[in-house]
C-alpha cells in the first residue's frame, strides 16, 4: 500500500464507552485493529486476525515501517556532499567540481574531471614557461636545470596543506611529469581588485568580500573553476575558486565562516624554493576566524610566494595580511571597509614593493569610489553592483573594475559560508549571473545574484565583439604576423571605433610601423600617443620611443630634449615605480642621456593593449 513509502505510525484502536460509564463489548476480549496513517491519504483499516496471521501481518507492517526509514536515510545520505562521489558539473561556462579524499586523491580527481581543460591549461602554461626559459639568463637557466629538479625531490615534502601531494596527484592523473606540473605552475602573473566590507557598511552589519580576479583565459583555455574540499584527514572543509591546475585558491570560504581573498604581491624574491609553506591553503583548511588566520600565516617558517590577502570571518572581522616570503605586516582600515589591488600599503612593504603601477593605483581607486557610493546599503547583491563598476572609464581597453581581464568574479559572505561565482567568461565575467556555493551544511540555500541587464543585449555583445578584434591583433603580433595585426589595427582606427582609448590604439598601430622599420610613420603616430590626457604608460613610453627614433635619424637636440620631458614626466610621478614598465623606461632614458642611441637593434615595444594575451 502507498502508506508505507511514507512517514506513518502504528497504533491500536479501542472501542468507545458508553455515556453511563458501562463498556458495550470487553476490550480486553476485541483484539486491536491496525490503522495506519498516511500523509495526505485517509486512514486505511485492516481485516480483524487471528493468531499466527496476526502477529505474521503486523510483522509486516514492522518491516515495512523498518524499510520506509531505511529509505528516507539512504536518501538523506545521498544528498549530504560528504558522501557523494567526486563529480563535476557544468554552470554555463563555469565549471563546479565536488572532490573526497586525501589531497593527492583529490588531485587525481581534478585530473579525471578536468581531463580536457587540465591538459590544454598544462600545455599552454609549460610552453608559457619554455618560452620564459628561452629569453632568461643563466643563472634563471641553471635553476631550471639543476635547482628545481632538486627543490622537487627534496623540499616538496611533507607540507601541511597538501599543496605539493595535490600537484602529484594532478601529475599523476593526467599522466606528465611531476616536475612539469610544478614548472607550469610557475608561469601565471595577474592582478585583482578587491574590497571587504563589514559593520557600518553593510546593510546587515556582517563581513562581505568581493573580488575580480584578472587572469587571462589563455583565449579560451582556461574556464573558470569553482571547487568543493571534502578533505579525510580532518581539516575543514572549504570552497574555493581557480581554474585548472590552479592549486591557490584566489578566493574561499570554509565551514567556520573563514573567507580569503589572494592577490599577487611582486617582491624582489618572487617564490622560494627552500622548503616553502603555503599558508595560502592551509588558512582555509583550519582557521575559524581572522585572528586565526593572520596566525597561520605569521607562524609559517617560509611562505611559497608573496601575497596580499584579504580576511574575513562570520563575525565580522575583516583585514589585510601583507607578505614578502619571510615577513608579514597587518593592515587594518580604520573604517569597516576597504579596497585593494595590487600595490602594497604598510610602511614595512611599500619599499619592498616592485608593482608600483599606474594599473594598480586606479583600480584601487575605482573600486574604493564604488564602494563609498554604497557604504551601508551593500549586501550580496549591491557588492555584485560593485565588481560590475566601469564608472572611472568610458573605454573598454582600461583599468577599471570590471575590466576584460576579470575571470574569477566572486562574492563572500562569510556569516552564511557562501561564496557566489559568475557564470559568464571573460571579457564579461563580471556581469553574469552568480551562483552560490555555501561550505558545510547549508540550512537553506542562498539566491543566485541575477546577471546584469545589460548581458546578451547588442550594446555588450558589441563590446565582446571589439574586445576579441583587439585580442587577435595582439596574438596576429605575437606570432610574427606583424602586417596582420596592423590590418586590425588600422581598420579599428579608420572605424572611429569609440570602444577603444585613442592613445592606446596610436601606440599599436605605431608598434607595427617601428617593428616594419617604418620610422616616419610610427613617429606621426607617437606624437598622438605621446599627448597630455593619454594614460600614464602609453605616454611614458611613446616620449622614449620618439626620443630613440630621433637618435636613429641623427637628431640628437630633438632626442635630448625627449629623453627629458620623459625624464620630467617620470619624476612628476614618483608613486609609481613598476619594474616591468617604469624601471627598464628610466633606465632607457639615463642612457639616452648619456650617449646617443644609434647603435645595435631596436628594442621591441611593449604591448599597451589592456586586454588579456
Amino acid at each position: 500500500m502507498r502508506s508505507c513509502c511514507r512517514s506513518f505510525r502504528v497504533r491500536t484502536r479501542r472501542r468507545p464507552t458508553s455515556a453511563i460509564g458501562t463498556e458495550r463489548r470487553s476490550s480486553a476480549r476485541r483484539r486491536p485493529c491496525l490503522r495506519t496513517e498516511s500523509r495526505g491519504h485517509p486512514p486505511m483499516t485492516a481485516r480483524r486476525c487471528a493468531g499466527e496471521r496476526c502477529i505474521a501481518r503486523s510483522g509486516a507492517v514492522l518491516v515495512a515501517v523498518v524499510l520506509a526509514v531505511l529509505a528516507l536515510d539512504v536518501t538523506a545520505r545521498a544528498a549530504d556532499p560528504e558522501l557523494q562521489r567526486p563529480q563535476r558539473e557544468d554552470r554555463g561556462d563555469l565549471i563546479v567540481l565536488h572532490l573526497r579524499g586525501s589531497y593527492y586523491e583529490m588531485g587525481r580527481q581534478q585530473a579525471a574531471l578536468l581531463a580536457p581543460e587540465a591538459r590544454a591549461v598544462y600545455e599552454l602554461q609549460l610552453r608559457q614557461y619554455g618560452e620564459y626559459r628561452a629569453r632568461a639568463g643563466l643563472g634563471f637557466k641553471l635553476l631550471d636545470a639543476v635547482g628545481l629538479p632538486l627543490w622537487a625531490r627534496v623540499a616538496l615534502h611533507n607540507e601541511a596543506s597538501g599543496f605539493y601531494d595535490e600537484m602529484k596527484g594532478m601529475a599523476d592523473g593526467l599522466g606528465v611529469p611531476r616536475i612539469d606540473v610544478l614548472r607550469a605552475e610557475l608561469t601565471l602573473t595577474g592582478g585583482s581588485t578587491v574590497f571587504a566590507a563589514t559593520r557600518t557598511a553593510t546593510a546587515d552589519g556582517g563581513a562581505i568580500i568581493g573580488r575580480n580576479a584578472d587572469w587571462s583565459d589563455g583565449y579560451g583555455l582556461r574556464r573558470p573553476v569553482v571547487t568543493y574540499y571534502h578533505p579525510t584527514n580532518g581539516d575543514l572543509e572549504y570552497v574555493a575558486a581557480g581554474w585548472p591546475l590552479a592549486g591557490m585558491p584566489v578566493v574561499g570560504v570554509n565551514e567556520a565562516g573563514f573567507a580569503l581573498s589572494f592577490n599577487f604581491f611582486v617582491t624582489d624574491t618572487t617564490a622560494s624554493l627552500w622548503f616553502p609553506e603555503w599558508p595560502h591553503r592551509r588558512a582555509l583548511q583550519v582557521a575559524h576566524s581572522v585572528e586565526e588566520g593572520i596566525h597561520v600565516f605569521t607562524h609559517a617558517r617560509r611562505l611559497g610566494m608573496p601575497t596580499f590577502m584579504v580576511m574575513a570571518d562570520a563575525g565580522g572581522d575583516i583585514a589585510l595580511l601583507e607578505c614578502t616570503v619571510h615577513d608579514c605586516a597587518v593592515f587594518r582600515p580604520d573604517g569597516d571597509w576597504f579596497g585593494q589591488a595590487n600595490h602594497a600599503r604598510t610602511q614595512p612593504m611599500i619599499p619592498l614593493d616592485r608593482y608600483r603601477s599606474a594599473d594598480s593605483f586606479r583600480r584601487r581607486a575605482a573600486i574604493e569610489a564604488a564602494v563609498e557610493r554604497r557604504l551601508g546599503t551593500i549586501t550580496p547583491l549591491v557588492a555584485a553592483d560593485i565588481l560590475r563598476d566601469r564608472s572611472n572609464s568610458a573605454y573598454v581597453n582600461e583599468p577599471v573594475v570590471a575590466n576584460v581581464h576579470v575571470l574569477n568574479a566572486a562574492i563572500v559572505q562569510p556569516a552564511s559560508r557562501t561564496l557566489w561565482h559568475s557564470t559568464t567568461m571573460q571579457p564579461l565575467a563580471p556581469f553574469g549571473e552568480m551562483v552560490p556555493f555555501t561550505a558545510g551544511a547549508a540550512a537553506a540555500t542562498p539566491r543566485s545574484l541575477p546577471a546584469d541587464p545589460r548581458l546578451g543585449t547588442p550594446s555588450m555583445e558589441h563590446e565582446r565583439q571589439i574586445v576579441d578584434e583587439v585580442r587577435r591583433a595582439v596574438r596576429l603580433f605575437d606570432e610574427g604576423r606583424i602586417a596582420d595585426a596592423g590590418a586590425v589595427w588600422d581598420r579599428l582606427a579608420d572605424a572611429g571605433e569609440s570602444l577603444l582609448e585613442p592613445h592606446r590604439l596610436a601606440w599599436a598601430r605605431a608598434r607595427v610601423r617601428w617593428t616594419t622599420g617604418n620610422l616616419r610613420e610610427a613617429d606621426a603616430l607617437l606624437v598622438d600617443a605621446a599627448r597630455e590626457g593619454a594614460p600614464f604608460e602609453v605616454r611614458a613610453h611613446a616620449l622614449v620611443a620618439r626620443a630613440l627614433i630621433a637618435d636613429r635619424e641623427r637628431r640628437r637636440a630633438d632626442a635630448v630634449a625627449l629623453y627629458r620631458e620623459a625624464r620630467a614626466y617620470l619624476d612628476a610621478h614618483p608613486e609609481y615605480r613598476d619594474k616591468f614598465l617604469v624601471v627598464p623606461l628610466a633606465e632607457r632614458i639615463a642612457a639616452g642621456l648619456e650617449r646617443p642611441q644609434i647603435e645595435g637593434e631596436f628594442p621591441r615595444l611593449r604591448d599597451l593593449q589592456y586586454v588579456p594575451h
